[in-house]
């Protein structure tokens, strides 16, 4: 394995070399942006890449000069969940080959990692990134990893943080519109840049109980008769196992416990906060007569309509 340092980094990046880099959620690979033939290198590591590359600008310089800031762009640079595991897709003022997309368009991140961010201060270049891996495997959160995929590739010194790929979101459209799921959810970019997103296929809606056998999975089912059209609803336990509870509060954008019980668990849990909405009050039928049981459920359509329905419609892919 090829380690090196910021300074050696910094030299090969110059001459049009190729460097593994260490980033705040996976391992990535990195070219002097500026450079046709450099960026030709990276791409050649990815043959078949479709997905377009990321720009990483150097230390001091001013996002504003590689691409057009509009109010959201601006918001959320401003906000604190930049740098970050954020990728901002806005119109190019650069035009740099490979990196700028046919429509004009570029993809900025900011990393908040300190091996990256040491080394956009050693360079007076903008860096193009690409996660480390071939296409079709999974992007390397370890360095063993990097260097099975990349033998030939030196590797910065330090570790990845091994968090799932950066959010990606096109802030040119108003609603803004989510492109790629990962640590910043869609919620968290309303509460906290005040930015409208939509996702770009489907709203995914979550709602969670205890067992997972009577609220939940009604109110999945009552949202599925709505005809929403581009929403998808699942539901969940509090008492199910870690890894499933984690894995779909994963795939949520809108997570809806049914009781403060039930949100204090996935809070506990370390579920992004943002996620999670209002406690729906609705208490639990199981054991209940059917009389009472019958009070209960139709007092959680009340709810689903009242709270639930105009907060979907506000995200609803458009």
């Amino acid at each position: 394995m090829y380690r090196v340092d910021i300074i050696s980094a910094a030299r090969m990046l110059k001459q049009g070399g190729v460097v593994a880099l260490p980033t705040e959620t996976v391992w990535g690979l990195a070219a002097r942006a500026d450079s046709p033939k450099a960026v030709e290198a990276l791409l050649a590591l990815k043959p078949g890449r479709k997905k377009p590359l990321t720009l990483f600008p150097e230390a001091g310089s001013d996002p504003e000069a590689y691409a057009v800031l509009n109010r959201a762009g601006q918001a959320v640079l401003s906000s604190r969940l930049v740098p970050g595991p954020l990728v901002l897709v806005l119109d190019s003022k650069v035009r740099f080959k490979g990196v700028v997309q046919d429509d004009g368009s570029i993809g900025m991140r900011l990393p908040d990692h300190p091996v990256p961010r040491e080394l956009l201060k050693a360079v007076d270049f903008p860096l193009a990134t690409t996660s480390a891996n071939p296409p079709g495997q999974e992007p390397a959160r370890q360095a063993r990893q990097v260097h099975e995929y990349f033998p030939e590739i030196p590797l910065l010194q330090g570790e990845a943080g091994q968090a799932r790929p950066s959010t990606v979101v096109d802030l040119r459209s108003d609603p803004a519109k989510l492109l790629r799921r990962g640590p910043v959810g869609l919620a968290e970019l309303e509460a906290v840049a005040g930015v409208p997103v939509v996702p770009f296929d489907q709203l995914r809606v979550l709602f969670v109980c205890s067992g997972g056998v009577d609220r939940s999975p009604a109110a999945s089912r009552w949202l599925y008769h709505q005809g929403l059209g581009r929403v998808v609803s699942d539901h969940l336990g509090t008492l199910w196992k870690t890894e499933e509870i984690e894995q779909k509060c994963w795939w949520a954008d809108l997570i809806f416990p049914m009781t403060e019980e039930h949100r204090d668990v996935l809070v506990e849990m370390g579920v992004n906060q943002h996620k999670i909405q209002e406690p729906l009050g609705v208490p639990d039928p199981y054991g209940q007569k059917p009389e009472t049981r019958k009070l209960i459920f139709s007092f959680m359509e009340s709810v689903l309509e009242q709270k639930v329905l105009p907060r979907i419609i506000r995200n609803l892919p458009r």
